[in-house]
């Protein structure tokens, strides 16, 4: 009986000449404007709904039908424990998947009827539900929300860093889809306008549930447009060296990256903006008389973005990514802190009030595109680091690792935005026609202040912090360049010498 003898994958040879050649391929421009579109447009869709629910749902949820707070904060916590396996295993899976569409590409359609289920269903739930049965509802959505999250997440972000070798053209496009995105923060940020001056006959209740299924309906089309628009570029790991690198092995050469741990850290913190956002709503209601004039801020605080942005990539020459990062976290943190102690009733006259908020919120949003651009850019030095360090690009296991991150941090300002406005005993005033009108008990509102500004403040001078410690900067990230040329002509010499690709 002849003996099985085991496969084993040997590295090609390589020549100076597929050094430079691979070089030269990072240098290279890919991308023309329809697929550069194509990513951008994918994303808006998604910015949109993130803005427009991050701002709504949980005030919706509580207002009209009269879910506990307490309820939404213990359903989150559930939710967030039960996803652990989903994450677990949707890294792996990503990584490993090979398919005529790419490798993570199918997952930003196959998550959608998922995605859509938990995005559309909070705002359908009848009302005269018991808690205990908007428990079990909410625990479902959250969860299946996750399970669309913990695939399709990593498998945008990954799509991103695949599209190009070039890192160059990479923060192009980031800080490209960043500057576009700010379109994403203005279109949701209008729709208060909708709620305060369409005819006070109409319910509020209706025009926040048209408003949500017009959000959804962007996320579909611009969803499946950037699916069949885009092309993955950058030479992943073969199905060989794949089996040649177990799932334990991937794991422990992701969880000794620092980078990632990093950025996870820094993920944390974002419970900071996340609490400030859930109470956005009750702040501009209760504590400045309408819902509209967070859309009147937020034709100013947008501003400043778009003339601070196009700046974005050649700050990061100039001083480098990691620094331009703890720059902007801080600088907007001391913002908001600041903004505190000035208070939101600093004068006797509304508008004055009005004004001064506004100004605050537009210097603290002056860095908001800066910070995002950072973020990512950063993620790509991450996954280029982990290359570099292992030989496989581990995207989809390392984002679901930071994505589970972002989902604790989601429901710990869930669980604290639940708390605070059960302790400050909030209930919802409406008149006859079921439209809602400002409470004005003084120390609810100078709670509700509280949270608005120092919840960002912390969150963001702890994510300053977090990044100080980021390693891939200046010279080693100049090394980690020159090596990744080598061993990416590497895997290109082993797919087109025939003699040397096969055992």
């Amino acid at each position: 009986m002849a003996e099985k003898t085991k496969e084993v994958y040997i590295e090609p040879t390589i020549t100076e000449a597929d050094i430079e050649r691979q070089k030269r391929q990072q240098e290279k421009e890919y991308l023309g404007p329809r697929e550069m579109a194509a990513y951008i447009i994918s994303g808006i869709g998604d910015k949109n709904w993130e803005t427009f629910n991050g701002n709504n749902e949980f005030f919706y949820t509580t207002t009209f039908q009269h879910v506990s707070p307490i309820t939404l904060s213990i359903a989150q916590t559930f939710s967030t424990i039960v996803d652990t396996f989903d994450n677990a295993i949707s890294g792996p899976i990503l990584d490993r998947t090979r398919t005529r569409w790419g490798r993570v590409r199918p997952y930003l359609v196959l998550t959608l009827p998922f995605w859509i289920f938990s995005a559309a269903t909070p705002y359908l739930l009848p009302d005269g539900l018991s808690q205990a049965a908007l428990f079990i509802w909410f625990l479902v959505i959250r969860y299946v929300g996750s399970i669309a999250g913990s695939f399709y997440n990593p498998a945008y972000k990954a799509v991103l860093y695949n599209l190009t070798p070039n890192v160059n053209e990479r923060n192009k496009l980031i800080a490209a889809d960043t500057y576009v995105d700010l379109f994403g923060v203005w279109l949701p940020s209008l729709f208060p306008f909708f709620v305060d001056y369409l005819p006070r006959t109409i319910p509020t209740r209706n025009i926040y549930l048209v408003g949500a299924v017009v959000f959804i309906a962007l996320v579909i089309i611009f969803r499946t447009f950037g699916f069949f628009s885009l092309r993955e570029r950058v030479p992943l790991a073969s199905r060989d060296e794949m089996k040649s690198t177990s799932v334990w092995k991937s794991v422990k050469q992701v969880a000794s990256c620092r980078p990632m741990w990093v950025l996870m850290i820094k993920g944390f913190f974002g419970m900071g903006k996340g609490t400030g956002q859930q109470v956005a709503n009750y702040f501009w209601l209760n504590c400045t008389g309408k819902l509209s004039n967070a859309a009147i801020s937020g034709l100013f605080t947008g501003l400043p973005s778009y003339f601070v942005l196009p700046f974005a990539t050649k700050l990061t020459k100039k001083i480098g990514l990691k620094n331009l990062s703890v720059l902007s976290y801080g600088y907007c943190g001391l913002i908001y802190l600041i903004m505190y102690f000035v208070g939101y009733k600093p004068t006797d006259n509304h508008i004055i009030n009005l004004i001064i908020i506004v100004i605050f919120l537009t210097l603290a949003g002056a860095m908001n595109s800066v910070q995002r651009y950072c973020g990512t850019a950063l993620e790509g030095d991450m996954y280029d680091y982990v290359e570099w360090k292992t030989g496989i690009r581990n995207e989809g296991m390392m984002s679901a690792a930071m994505g589970y991150i972002t989902l604790i941090a989601n429901g710990v300002s869930g669980i604290l935005s639940g708390v605070i406005i059960e302790s400050i005993k909030y209930e919802p005033l409406m008149n006859s026609h079921g439209v809602v009108i400002p409470q004005t008990d003084p120390d609810m509102l100078q709670a509700i202040w509280a949270v608005f500004t120092l919840a960002p403040a912390i969150g963001r001078i702890c994510k300053a912090i977090s990044l100080s410690f980021f390693n891939v900067n200046g010279k080693v990230r100049e090394q980690m360049m020159t090596d990744l040329a080598v061993s990416r002509a590497a895997k290109l010499k082993s797919r087109t010498d025939d003699g040397e690709s096969e055992e």
